[in-house]
């Protein structure tokens, strides 16, 4: 049986959830660094460790 459901439903759907939480880690971190590219490396480091 297919559910249809909205594309971004960000309530139904995990990755939409988990793409706001980096924008959002990544967000905070650029008033500490001087590019975004730096901000998102120490965002992601920092999840994967």
């Amino acid at each position: 049986m297919l559910r249809h459901t909205v594309p971004r439903a960000i309530d139904l759907n995990k990755i939409e959830r988990c793409w706001s939480w980096l924008k959002s880690r990544i967000r905070h971190q650029l008033k500490d660094f001087d590019t975004l590219r730096d901000a998102s490396e120490n965002v992601l480091h920092v999840a994967c460790t």
